[in-house]
């Protein structure tokens, strides 16, 4: 989408707590599909738990078969998971001295 100067897509993120091994196995299953990562964070909450929020598919937009692998991967190896939407800047005018101005503008 195209909104007073920046460009944003939607995007889907998942988050799940996991722990190291598991998470391994997500990722892993990921690479394998041929899955791109597009934003990734890992949290540390203990020696063996991981906070995870991801966000799947290519830089220009998500496809539902992706998010749909996805989801079967974590139900595979039993993860519970939630999701939500979130903004992507895609890009923004550089020459714009007040961005943050325009961007809380359009929300």
């Amino acid at each position: 989408m195209n909104d007073e100067g920046f460009n944003f897509n939607t995007r889907t993120q998942f988050k799940f707590i996991t722990n190291d091994h598991t998470l391994g196995y997500i990722l892993s299953g990921i690479a394998q599909k041929g899955i791109n990562i597009n934003d990734y964070s890992q949290t540390k909450i203990n020696v063996n738990e991981n906070l995870i929020r991801l966000v799947v598919g290519g830089t220009e937009a998500e496809k539902i078969d992706v998010l749909r692998c996805v989801r079967n991967i974590f139900r595979m190896l039993d993860i519970k998971f939630s999701e939500k939407d979130i903004i992507q800047i895609e890009s923004i005018a550089s020459n714009d001295t007040r961005q943050v101005n325009t961007l809380f503008g359009s929300l």
